[in-house]
């Protein structure tokens, strides 16, 4: 029985051991280190409210849907502007191409 119980505190030590590694080859210092940053981060994750999350994730939906209209109109302007170049100079004026 205590054979038993010596062989499981070893492997218990190993395993420990291994886990202390592992988490030092992602910056983790060890368990205790992962625990507070596992607190850290949850602390952060609930000083932002779901409600702020959807305002800026509609706001940003707002801002690209402004952003494609204004790619259109540019582009669309792009277009004008190549069509009027191909007119006949006006009057002496200069074209619009070469303004």
């Amino acid at each position: 029985m205590s054979t038993d119980v010596r062989r499981d505190a070893e492997e218990l030590a190993r395993y420990y051991a291994e886990l202390g590694r592992r988490l030092a080859q992602t910056g983790v210092r060890d368990v205790q280190d992962l625990v507070a940053l596992y607190e850290q981060l949850r602390r952060a994750v609930a000083a932002i409210s779901p409600q702020e999350i959807a305002w800026a994730a509609e706001q940003v939906q707002a801002l690209l849907e402004r952003v494609v209209r204004l790619e259109a109109n540019l582009a669309a302007l792009r277009r004008l502007k190549e069509e009027l170049a191909h007119l006949p100079d006006s009057g002496g004026r200069p074209g619009p191409a070469a303004r």
